[in-house]
């Protein structure tokens, strides 16, 4: 009976001394953990500040068109499309004035000469927009083919549209991380 309490208590001190170990390595292991922070990349230095499309070539002539208005500050841009329409071409009572103006922020690359936007509809003030909002809303993703033209002056056009966009850089900023 006492070599069974001898060798009982024998076990149950190694059980104890190993979960203790157990216990030891994994709060040394969360200290020497820690979550990577996410670091905002710097960007292209050639789109950083605010550009402006200033005219829409033969736009009396066009049904349909977007001015666009560009803010690049690091690897984010935040973007206000204006919308001119003669017609309602989507529906709804959003759409029955001949201009409105949409808002998207995100984060963008460029990628040989095409500039990737991957963002999302937001508010005037640059906040979630709920989906029962007016005009568009959820993601937006465009990808434009930038030539450049002047110091400063760029040409873009979406992949999705036929008109060039000529916009100009009214003014430069750096990236300050």
């Amino acid at each position: 009976m006492l070599n069974f309490t001898v060798g009982f208590f024998n076990e149950m001190m190694i059980r104890y001394h190993k979960s203790k170990l157990l216990y030891a390595v994994f709060f040394i292991s969360l200290q020497a953990c820690s979550f990577n922070e996410q670091v905002p990349s710097t960007g292209d230095a050639f789109l950083q500040g605010t550009w402006t499309e200033d005219s829409i070539p033969l736009k009396n002539q066009l049904v349909n068109y977007e001015q666009y208005q560009f803010k690049f500050t690091c690897d984010s841009f935040y973007l206000q499309i204006n919308t001119h329409s003669k017609v309602n071409l989507y529906g709804g009572e959003c759409y029955n004035t001949d201009t409105w103006s949409e808002y998207v922020k995100g984060t963008y690359t460029v990628v040989a000469d095409t500039l990737k936007l991957n963002g999302a509809f937001v508010t005037q003030d640059y906040k979630y927009k709920p989906e029962n909002s007016c005009y568009r809303f959820g993601k937006f993703e465009y990808d434009f083919l930038m030539q450049k033209k002047h110091q400063d002056t760029l040409q873009i056009k979406s992949k999705l549209q036929t008109l060039p966009h000529l916009i100009v850089l009214k003014e430069r900023t750096s990236c300050k991380l």
